[in-house]
């Protein structure tokens, strides 16, 4: 918003002079003239006058259109998201840069607070920040969906600080679910479920490919939890009917043209497939069934190391380093280890040969 712009804007529509607009508010034309260089601002008391003299609303005179924000910053989201998972200083980036431009926004507070949810391996420095972000956005925020999204990756911190530091936070998790909203998604009628529902033509069609989209990662999100549960419960034979069935689910909607993470209808799919495919083998060790172990393995490497070999990555050394060193700790975290050390030669030559 720059009132200034829209002062002159305003005034030149009307062919009003600096010097006959200063002359209706009593004010000097050099008051006019550094208002609309930006070097001072109307007081305050005097905005209802210039906005009455213009026949404009506030909001009009302050160029405040909710509408246009709100694409804005869907626009800014949209960018970001294409940084996620290969380049996290750019992804900050966008996102800093945009909260430079609308600093109350929620929204893009709560990406922010995921990509360092999610990037908690950089250190104690965006582990810091993660804490900081999110309790102010659960401090402030009335918007009960980034409210609940950032409470449950609050959860993913804790957990994360349980599982590579061994620290115990199963009470302050325990604490934030019970002050979470016990909501059944089919009994919110949002506006993406209304739009695919009841909207016509190419933004209806958008809508409901989205819902599709995402009623397809819960799915097979819920699939794999359910094989956690059993897992937890050494029920190994129903935990990797479970995980199956995780697999199963994102692999009947990928997409059967495209190949490695362009497979996916949601980015970063491609990780869950992989590591799914790693439960599967986990539950086989432990039920000492060791006969398709080598190839869900290689499957898993195949399906986790190729996602980006048809995209263009900024660092194609580091990322695919990163990749190493989370593939590994998922494989020894499964104790798949026990069975076979993991062989990753064939990734570290692909990646030698890049390098040159």
């Amino acid at each position: 918003m720059n009132l200034g712009n829209k002062i002159r804007e305003l005034r030149r529509a009307r062919n009003l002079t600096q010097e006959q607009l200063a002359a209706s508010l009593n004010i000097s034309p050099q008051a006019v003239s550094k208002w609309e260089m930006g070097a001072s601002y109307p007081d305050m008391t005097m905005i209802p006058t210039i906005a009455g003299l213009f026949k404009v609303s506030l909001d009009e005179l302050f160029d405040f259109d909710i509408r246009n924000i709100d694409k804005e910053i869907e626009d800014i989201r949209l960018e970001y998201n294409k940084y996620f998972w290969n380049n996290f200083e750019k992804a900050e980036q966008v996102l800093i840069d945009g909260l430079k431009i609308y600093p109350a926004s929620i929204q893009l507070k709560a990406e922010l607070f995921e990509l360092y949810a999610y990037n908690l391996d950089r250190g104690d420095e965006v582990i810091n920040k993660a804490f900081e972000l999110g309790s102010h956005i659960i401090s402030v925020s009335q918007d009960v969906f980034c409210t609940c999204r950032t409470k449950s990756n609050l959860i993913h911190i804790y957990t994360y600080l349980e599982q590579e530091r061994g620290q115990d936070h199963y009470d302050e998790i325990k604490s934030i679910i019970e002050t979470l909203p016990y909501m059944y998604p089919y009994m919110l009628q949002d506006k993406m479920r209304l739009s695919a529902s009841y909207i016509k033509g190419e933004e209806g069609m958008k809508e409901a490919v989205d819902l599709k989209n995402i009623e397809w990662q819960e799915f097979f999100i819920a699939c794999a939890q359910v094989g956690n549960r059993y897992f937890e419960m050494e029920d190994y034979e129903n935990a990797m009917i479970s995980f199956k069935e995780s697999v199963d689910v994102i692999e009947r909607f990928m997409y059967p043209d495209k190949e490695g993470c362009n497979a996916y209808p949601i980015g970063g799919t491609h990780a869950n497939h992989a590591i799914t495919i790693l439960d599967i083998a986990t539950c086989l060790f432990r039920l000492g069934r060791t006969d398709e172990l080598d190839e869900l393995i290689d499957r898993a490497k195949h399906i986790y190391f190729d996602a980006y070999e048809h995209t263009e990555l900024r660092d194609y050394n580091k990322t695919m380093r990163e990749m190493i060193d989370y593939f590994t700790g998922e494989y020894n975290k499964k104790k798949l280890n026990e069975y076979k050390p993991l062989d990753l030669s064939e990734i570290e030559k692909r990646i030698a040969e890049k390098s040159n």
